[in-house]
């Protein structure tokens, strides 16, 4: 089960990755920092209603 400090580890190592080192100091890497976290957490979102969807569907059966 994911907990959000789970969520926060996994978006914080995707910005990390994604951003490639780049300094925030750069204007262009600060946006692209902010849309790669803007991303995860609509990779987790969509992630945890997924699950939620599959919970209701197994439910019903």
């Amino acid at each position: 089960m994911y907990t959000k400090q789970d969520d926060n580890k996994v978006i914080n190592q995707q910005n990390t990755y994604d951003a490639g080192g780049l300094s925030a100091d750069d204007p262009l890497a600060a946006i692209k920092a902010i849309r790669l976290e803007q991303l995860a957490q609509c990779r987790l979102k969509t992630q945890k209603e997924m699950q939620t969807g599959h919970k209701k569907i197994n439910h019903k059966r």
